[in-house]
């Protein structure tokens, strides 16, 4: 193998693609015999190693070569990363607020004030927070950099209009049928973040406490409820594969209306099927036997989240109701404004 052809196979080890690498590693080894064959022309030298050197010397290493044949060489691109911030931001706010919340009620629900046990549920607390702002980065990441490598340039350009901003246009209604990038952005980080928390930190879904020294975990769902969590997946699939396919066509059609409508239906049965399973709480009277708080206590503490938990799905019930009701109702218009 001579020098032309190591370089070239170097090259290839380098490339970002997978698809199309032979193609550019023929080529490039094109290229460089011309160029070869050019400089032994004009120098009236006989091609040997030393010509071959001073070639691919010019030519660049096979790293910086490789990296003019990647398409993408940001993980997030300039014109996406500000929106990346402003949503990594409201995202880990969320994510660390709600940890601390529960840590700091359970220090003073379970703990005499300032006691050992009060400062390790704190201390406990703050890790949670940190580890989940880490867990929050890294999915807002993930998505992120799927969304630089599936929307079309133009639309990753659409993030950054301050230049072509015309003040006008605030005089004009929105189209029903347009997209809006934030909305939809925003719906598939919180989505993706949901997913993440069923399927790798479903410890976050429970209680945690200090009994002699020791933690303790309390789940809050049952194996009831966990049964139902592959077809909470595939519900939560199909709406993020839905609002990226939205991104990229930026504006709703007659088929994807119909699919919002299926995820929304899906969606709407699998939480009444949920609401209407038996026993899907994991806190009751025996699973407090060994815990911090007295009988009287754990008994007001299971009644209370007994009633809460059928509330606050009833609640989601009724909004995903009104999500569909509205989903038929814009599949409507848009049909009839199609006739």
């Amino acid at each position: 193998m001579n020098m032309i052809d190591r370089y070239v196979t170097e090259v290839g080890r380098n490339l970002p693609l997978l698809k199309g690498r032979e193609d550019i590693e023929k080529e490039l080894k094109s290229t460089l015999e011309d160029m070869l064959e050019d400089r032994a022309e004009q120098t009236g030298r006989v091609r040997d190693e030393a010509m071959e050197i001073e070639v691919l010397k010019e030519y660049g290493s096979p790293q910086k070569v490789a990296a003019t044949y990647n398409p993408q060489p940001y993980l997030i691109g300039p014109k996406l990363f500000p929106f990346f911030l402003f949503v990594l931001k409201i995202v880990i706010t969320v994510v660390v607020s709600v940890m601390l919340v529960l840590a700091g009620v359970q220090a003073v629900t379970d703990t005499p004030f300032m006691g050992s046990d009060f400062v390790k549920i704190i201390g406990g607390g703050l890790g949670n927070a940190l580890s989940a702002a880490i867990a929050a980065f890294g999915n807002v990441v993930v998505v992120f950099a799927i969304l630089e490598r599936v929307l079309p340039e133009k639309e990753i350009g659409g993030f950054n209009e301050e230049k072509d901003w015309d003040p006008a246009a605030l005089a004009k209604d929105p189209h029903p049928d347009s997209i809006s990038r934030f909305e939809l952005i925003t719906e598939i980080v919180f989505t993706f973040v949901a997913l993440a928390i069923l399927n790798i930190y479903p410890q976050w879904l429970g209680m945690f406490f200090f009994v002699d020294g020791e933690q303790t975990f309390i789940p809050m769902f049952t194996k009831n409820f966990f049964q139902f969590v592959p077809w909470i997946n595939v519900v939560i699939v199909a709406e993020i594969l839905l609002d990226v396919y939205l991104l990229r066509t930026a504006a709703w059609d007659i088929m994807t209306r119909i699919l919002k409508i299926l995820i929304e239906a899906a969606s709407l049965t699998l939480t009444v099927l949920i609401l209407r399973t038996p026993d899907i709480l994991g806190f009751n009277a025996e699973s407090f036997v060994n815990g911090p708080f007295s009988a009287e206590q754990a008994e007001v503490f299971v009644t209370v989240a007994t009633y809460t938990i059928p509330i606050v799905l009833a609640i989601i019930v009724i909004i995903q109701s009104i999500e569909l009701v509205k989903a038929v109702y814009k599949l409507i218009r848009m049909s009839t404004r199609a006739r």
